[in-house]
Formats: structure tokens, C-alpha cells, sequence
């Protein structure tokens, strides 16, 4: 009955993932779900019990498949994005962007979520409700996450609530999106997330909050608010750290966490353990039982006082959709507990997904979404294997069951971990039995803490022991770092592979036959170490073989970052992309990363580093870790920069020699010839890092020669001039993201590139490439590709033809 009462669930569930990745028109699924029921009615009154399960599971399938199609196209599709659009021009996700530049536009909002303190600026999540557009309100609706700066932020941040309507001047932009094949559309997939847009307000003081909310939300930014202060007041001072832990735990408020803290735990496999989800909804309906049972209520009153109490806590918290998927699961057991029905951990699983899918179709496609029902359902099985094994050992059941459940969820999120988060790690299934009860300790004592916030004899020792909780928490992801084999950056598998995977799960559960599980163990086995790496995968993209060269200009935004790739086999990557003023956003890890899984390469010869600004040497780190290059080559040092040091210092650290290239000198790869053009070695110590001290190569394969310029302005140009190769096809790296400052007439006149390569960003405010650089381009007849229009571009040349390919359909030869 398990398995029938999962029917429908599963149904719904494969659907939506068909409309949300199909698309189509959502009336045609509709029409397909009423004429499934209708077959179903009529197989029931017949009866034909397989006809009519049949028809449910179309029915339910293609009712999935119109709701999440109908969501995405209203996610992807808002009137917010349609206004600004008809005004400004660009707004649009269908076309490339950036949304027209606008003055602030008056805004009204209402706060989905409390504001947070951020270093020099608030943080808000809201969903915009009118826009003042030539001189009157319009009613819009879509989600924009809001960034207040200036220092009065910090002042009116605790009055920004959810559920508060606030009216500011708002200047709005779109998402930053890198097209590259393997790498995810952010800006689409925040759309489906509800972030439609991003917004800015210059000061704080320009914030106004119009209207609160209603008495039940009030009351619970009132309890957030009162947790905070208790937090802060007896467990901050132990550790800032283990405050922002107790606070994740206990209402869902994560951002006080540091990210070096928040990657220790995710690389470890223990973050799940502070997102809020149903570890503690199940301490806390534990919690909520025992109370009931101390003050003598038992039974149906003790199931219905547990769910107000769980209801209640759901309001507070600001952890949204897996608070709300892990108190739906809880309240649907105590539900069927009220009205005396037994039933199993597979119905409540499945009566929970489908409503959630009903409910919010495109939560499908949330990590979380996987994660909770996955993680919950192989927690059940694997504590009843765990039971079953010692039954004759009483004592023993409560920690084999652990270990078992530990065990169990590692094997169900293998796959997934690999494919949302491209990475895996042995490391949790050890540290998850000491992290798991740790969380608990932190949330009861943090809850404690805040209802004995006035009684010092008792708030005290609950925020000491919440703070030695959470210290041990993060302690325990130290084991990574003892043991760096414990956990790995991995590219996501192919769905072939994980098919396999999860078949082969199923035979080892499922085969009747010993011969049947035999073959599902390995096969398991095998696409487990396809998973993690250890084995290659025979479904992976083939790496081309030939006489080629190729270079791969990856769009990496306002940054640079290209792969070159020699005839024999050696991968060369100049530079790693970031921010031109550095950021929070992770280039390496994911833009690059997957852009170069994508094109087969799991491991790089040497990665170079022109020079050291942050938008050439941003991802460098991640890079190091996910690529182990053989060698590290840089130019000029700068003994003063710490960007450069971390990089040296972690590549000593993993063993990889470091070697400072000069002009002179010569490498014959196969039949390409790499010559460095500069820097000279330097005269003087250098204070500060220099666009003209960045690595000048020549490539030059056959009768085809490409320059790569790195930031050098004209005046190293006209110093390298006499040293080009004067080949019949000339491809050149256009330096600087075309600043007025580089390529110059001298350079673009006497050599005369046919093809000229720009890495800009989108909308950048440096207005690169420059008009001036364009139309010295376009005067010598020079092919422009630049990665603000076309995204990747890749250049394959065998030493006569050249052939050029864009993400955006462009080929030229």
C-alpha cells in the first residue's frame, strides 16, 4: 500500500520536473489531466485496478506538468520586468542584457523576510507591489532582493520586518549571468528561486516604512527580535561565531555567519545541520510531546497542542520553504495521530510532497526540496535496517541505527550532492553522528537562553553550553582539513550515471534473486566511483583529438580567463576571472569550474597569472584546489600583495612550484611555439600591483599566431612590437578589455590582427570595450568577438584555417 499511496506523489513529482524543463503550454496538460481522470472514473466503476492506476498517474502527471509550466512561465515573466522593460528597454530575461540604465524609481514593497547587517550595507528581500512611473503608482509585482547602503542602515535595519511595507527610491538592475556551456543561467534560476530582480538604495535614511504588518507576523518579528537580543547578550560574548550558530539553528537567521565558517561546514557535509529543516522540527515536536506529556496531556489533545506549537514556530522562523516542508511532514503525523491513524513514514512522505508540489510546483528544482524528502525517507529506512540488525541487542539498536541511518543518507545524496553542489565527501558520514546531536544541544539551549533571557541563573549556563555546542559544531569540521581526501570537488554526472546509480540502488533493495543484487552492487559500485571521480565516466565528453590548437575565452564578466589547449594534450589557463574590485561571488568555483568540466578538462599543466588584479586573479584559489595544476607561472612579484602571497602560499602548500616568467624565454609545445614578449625582469621592488608588469605571450602554430596581452597599455605594445611573429593569420587577446589605453594604432596598423578577441562584462561602468579601440578594429578589417555579446568564444586553428565558434551561435572560419 506504501507504494500505491506514493503514486500520486511521484506522479506529480515527475511531472513538474517535465513542465518546468519542457516548458509548453500549460492549458494542453491541463486538457490531458481531465481526460486522464475521466478514464480513471470510468476504469473504477468498470472496475480494470490497473487501468485506474494508470490513468491516476497520467492524470497526476500531467497536473504537475501544468502547474509547474504555468509557475515557470510567471516566475521567468513578471510585470515588474515588463514595465521596466517598455520604459527602459532590456529588461527582459529573453534578451542579453543589461536592463537600460534609469534614475531611482520611487518603489513600493513589502519585506518577504527580516533585514540583515551586513558589512557597510542591509540586505532585504521583497516583493514589489508599484513602481512611481511617470507621475503615478503602477501596480507590479516581482521579487528583488534590495541592497541599503551608507551607514545609516546599520540605524533602522531592526525596523525593516517581514511582512512590512516599505516605499524608498530603488535603482534596479539585472543578475549577472556568464554564458558559458556548463554553467548554470543565474539569473534565470534566481527568477525560479523569486529574486526577479536585484535593487539599490543609496542611504538608509531614504527607506520609509509605510504600513506594518499584520498582528501575527508583527508578533513574530517581535519573538526574532527577542531571540537576537538574547543571543547577543549571553552567548556573543563567548563567540561571535557560535552566536550566528545558535541563531541559524534556532530561527533560521544565517547571516551573521562567516564565510570561511559556512564552506568549512559545507565542505565537510554538516552544513545541513544550521539550515533549519526537520532535524528540528523532530527535536522540537520531541521537545512539544514530552512538555505534553509532563503537564499530563496526552492523546489527541497532546497531537493537536503539537501542531499549534509547531505552526507557531513556523511563523517565526525566517528559514522559508524547508522549515515549511519539515512542519508540513511533522503536522501531517500528528494530524493522522489526532484522528487515530497509524500511518507509515512513506504516506506522510508522500501526502508532504504532494502537497508542496501542488502548492509551490517549481520548489522541484530546490536543492532543499531533494534534499529534505531524500534525506528523510533514507533516514527511515536505514534507522528500520539499523533496528532490524540488532534485535537481539537491545542496547546496541539506538547506535547501529545511527550509524546505518548515516550510511543510508550518504548513499541517497551521493548523486546529488555531486550534481547541485559538484561535490562529495566521506567526511559526513562520521562527523554527522556527532554533529546531528550537537545541533540539538545548540537549539535547545539557545531556546533556553531566550525564554530565561531576564534570569541571568539561568540564561548564563544555556548560552554557555549552546556556545560549547556550537564551538564543537564547527570544530568538528576541522576533519577536513586533517584529511583534505575526505571531501572533493567533483563535475556533476551525467543523468545516465545517475540513473545507473539509483537503478542499481534499487536492484540491491529490491532483487528477489541473489544473482540480481549482485549485479545492482556492481554496477553501484562502479557508478559510485564514477561519482567521486575515480573512475572516468564512458558517457563524459571525449576530449578532441588532432592538430589543433584551441583557446577558450570564457566569459567570466568584467574579468579574463582563457584555456589554451596544444595539439599534444597540454592545458594552459591564463588567468581566472573575479571582480574588478573583488567580491563575495565565487568566479572559480562556479563559473569557471563547471565551464571547464564542461569541455572535458579535469586537470590543468600549468595556470598563469598575468598580474595580479582581482578581476585576472579573483578565481585563482578555486582553481588551484579543483584543477591541480602541475605548475603555477606569475610575473612581476609584489612582495606587499596579499592576494598573490595566499596564492603562492597555498601552492607551496599542495606542492606545486611556482616560476616567474621573463621576456626571452622559449617552450616548444609539440608543434606550438610559446614565447614569452614580457615583463624583463624587474629593476625595483614593486609596491603595488601594475597592468603593465602582466605576462605577454606569443602562440604560434603552423602559419597562425596569437598574441595574448594581458592589461599592458600602448606603451608596452610599442616595446613588443619588433618581436612579433609576422605570421599569415594573426589572432590578437585584446588587452585590457579594450581600455582607450591598449591597442593601439602603432600595434593595430603594423600588425594587423585578423581576429581580435574582448573579455568585457555586460553593462560594465568602465564602458569597455571602448568606442575608439572599436573603430581602430573595424579601420584594419579585424573580426571582433567580445564575450559581452557572444559569451564563450573558442578559436581551434591546425596551423593554417582557423575556425571560431560562440556560445552565442556565431561561427566564423
Amino acid at each position: 500500500m506504501a507504494v500505491v499511496g506514493a503514486l500520486p506523489a511521484l506522479s506529480l513529482l515527475i511531472g513538474a520536473t517535465v513542465g518546468l524543463n519542457a516548458g509548453g503550454d500549460p492549458s494542453t496538460y491541463a486538457w490531458i489531466a481531465l481526460l486522464a481522470a475521466a478514464a480513471a472514473i470510468g476504469s473504477w466503476w468498470r472496475p480494470f485496478e490497473r487501468a485506474v492506476s494508470i490513468a491516476l498517474a497520467i492524470g497526476f502527471l500531467t497536473a504537475g506538468a501544468a502547474l509547474a509550466a504555468d509557475s515557470h512561465r510567471h516566475a521567468l515573466h513578471t510585470p515588474i520586468r515588463d514595465l521596466l522593460n517598455r520604459e527602459y528597454g532590456e529588461f527582459l530575461i529573453d534578451s542579453l542584457g543589461p536592463g537600460g540604465r534609469h534614475d531611482p524609481i520611487p518603489s513600493r514593497a513589502v519585506l518577504i523576510e527580516d533585514a540583515s547587517q551586513r558589512d557597510g550595507f542591509a540586505s532585504l528581500r521583497a516583493e514589489t507591489i508599484a513602481l512611481h512611473i511617470r507621475g503615478a503608482w503602477q501596480p507590479v509585482d516581482g521579487g528583488v532582493a534590495i541592497t541599503v547602503n551608507g551607514a545609516a542602515a546599520a540605524e533602522h535595519v531592526a525596523e525593516w520586518r517581514a511582512g512590512r511595507t516599505i516605499e524608498a527610491p530603488i535603482t534596479y538592475r539585472r543578475p549577472a549571468r556568464y554564458l558559458n556551456e556548463g554553467v548554470a543561467d543565474f539569473e534565470r534560476d534566481q527568477a525560479l528561486d523569486g529574486v526577479t530582480l536585484l535593487g539599490t538604495v543609496k542611504s538608509g535614511l531614504l527607506v520609509d516604512v509605510v504600513q506594518t504588518g499584520g498582528f501575527i507576523v508583527e508578533a513574530g518579528g517581535i519573538v526574532r527580535g527577542h531571540v537576537r537580543h538574547a543571543i547577543g547578550r549571553w552567548i556573543a560574548p563567548h563567540d561571535s561565531v557560535s552566536a550566528a550558530i545558535a541563531s541559524a539553528v534556532l530561527i533560521g537567521d544565517r547571516t551573521g555567519l562567516p564565510d570561511e565558517t559556512r564552506e568549512a561546514l559545507q565542505a565537510a557535509g554538516t552544513y545541513h545541520v544550521i539550515a533549519i529543516s526537520g532535524g528540528n522540527i523532530a527535536i522540537l515536536a520531541a521537545a512539544a510531546t514530552l512538555l505534553m506529556a509532563i503537564v499530563a496531556i496526552r492523546g489527541r489533545r497532546a497531537a493537536c497542542a503539537a501542531i499549534l506549537i509547531l505552526s507557531c514556530y513556523a511563523l517565526v522562523v525566517t528559514a522559508g520553504p524547508s522549515v515549511w516542508r519539515a512542519t508540513l511532514m511533522a503536522v501531517l503525523y500528528f494530524a493522522a495521530r489526532a484522528i487515530d491513524q497509524r500511518t507509515g513514514g512513506w504516506q506522510t512522505l508522500s501526502v508532504a510532497a504532494a502537497l508542496m508540489i501542488v502548492v509551490r510546483p517549481l520548489d522541484v528544482r530546490d536543492a532543499g526540496f531533494i534534499l529534505t524528502f531524500g534525506a528523510t525517507l533514507a533516514l527511515l529506512e536505514g534507522a528500520r535496517a539499523g533496528i532490524r540488525l540488532t534485535d537481539r541487542l537491545k542496547w546496541l539498536s539506538w547506535f547501529v541505527a545511527s550509524i546505518v541511518a548515516s550510511l543510508a543518507i550518504e548513499i541517497a545524496l551521493l548523486p546529488v550532492s555531486a550534481s547541485l553542489f559538484s561535490r562529495v565527501t566521506g567526511a559526513g558520514l562520521v562527523l554527522n553522528l556527532a554533529a546531528v546531536p550537537l545541533m540539538g544541544v545548540v537549539q535547545v539551549a539557545a531556546l533556553i537562553t531566550a525564554i530565561a533571557d531576564n534570569s541571568a541563573s539561568i540564561a548564563a549556563p544555556a548560552g554557555w553550553t549552546a556556545h560549547v555546542a556550537a564551538r564543537a559544531l564547527v570544530d568538528s569540521a576541522n576533519l577536513t582539513t586533517l584529511a583534505p581526501w575526505s571531501t572533493a570537488r567533483v563535475p556533476p554526472p551525467e543523468i545516465v550515471t545517475v540513473v545507473t546509480y539509483y537503478g542499481a540502488v534499487a536492484l540491491m533493495i529490491f532483487g528477489r534473486r541473489v544473482a540480481l543484487r549482485v549485479v545492482g552492487a556492481s554496477l553501484w559500485l562502479a557508478a559510485t566511483f564514477v561519482v567521486i571521480g575515480v573512475l572516468d565516466s564512458p558517457f563524459a565528453r571525449a576530449t578532441e583529438a588532432g592538430q589543433s590548437l584551441r583557446l577558450t575565452m570564457f566569459d567570466v564578466g568584467q574579468g579574463e580567463s582563457i584555456l589554451v589547449e596544444t595539439p599534444s594534450g597540454r592545458r594552459l589557463l591564463i588567468d581566472s576571472g573575479g571582480a574588478p574590485f573583488g567580491g563575495s561571488f565565487d568566479i572559480g568555483a562556479r563559473v569557471l569550474a563547471p565551464a571547464l568540466w564542461a569541455r572535458g578538462v579535469s586537470g590543468l599543466d600549468v595556470l598563469l597569472t598575468t598580474h595580479g588584479d582581482p578581476d585576472h586573479l579573483g578565481g585563482a584559489l578555486d582553481v588551484l584546489a579543483d584543477f591541480n595544476p602541475h605548475e603555477l607561472w606569475m610575473g612581476v612579484p609584489v612582495p606587499g600583495h596579499r592576494p598573490t602571497q595566499d596564492l603562492t602560499g597555498e601552492a607551496i602548500r599542495r606542492g606545486v612550484p611556482v616560476a616567474l616568467r621573463r621576456s626571452g624565454e622559449t617552450r616548444a609545445e609539440g608543434h606550438v611555439r610559446i614565447r614569452v614578449l614580457h615583463p624583463p625582469p624587474p629593476d625595483w621592488e614593486r609596491r603595488r600591483v601594475r597592468n603593465d608588469d602582466s605576462v605577454v605571450l606569443e602562440l604560434v602554430h603552423g602559419d597562425v599566431a596569437v598574441l595574448m596581452t594581458g592589461d599592458i597599455s600602448a606603451a608596452v605594445e610599442r616595446e613588443v612590437l619588433p618581436m612579433l611573429t609576422r605570421s599569415p593569420t594573426r589572432i590578437l587577446k585584446v588587452a585590457h578589455h579594450g581600455s582607450r589605453t591598449s591597442s593601439s594604432q602603432e600595434l593595430l596598423g603594423e600588425w594587423r590582427p585578423q581576429f581580435a578577441l574582448i573579455s568585457a562584462g555586460r553593462g560594465n561602468t568602465f564602458g569597455h570595450p571602448a568606442p575608439e579601440v572599436l573603430q581602430r578594429l573595424e579601420a584594419i578589417g579585424a573580426t571582433v568577438l567580445r564575450t559581452d555579446l557572444h559569451g564563450q568564444i573558442t578559436v581551434e586553428t591546425d596551423g593554417a584555417k582557423v575556425r571560431v565558434k560562440t556560445f552565442r551561435g556565431g561561427d566564423h572560419e
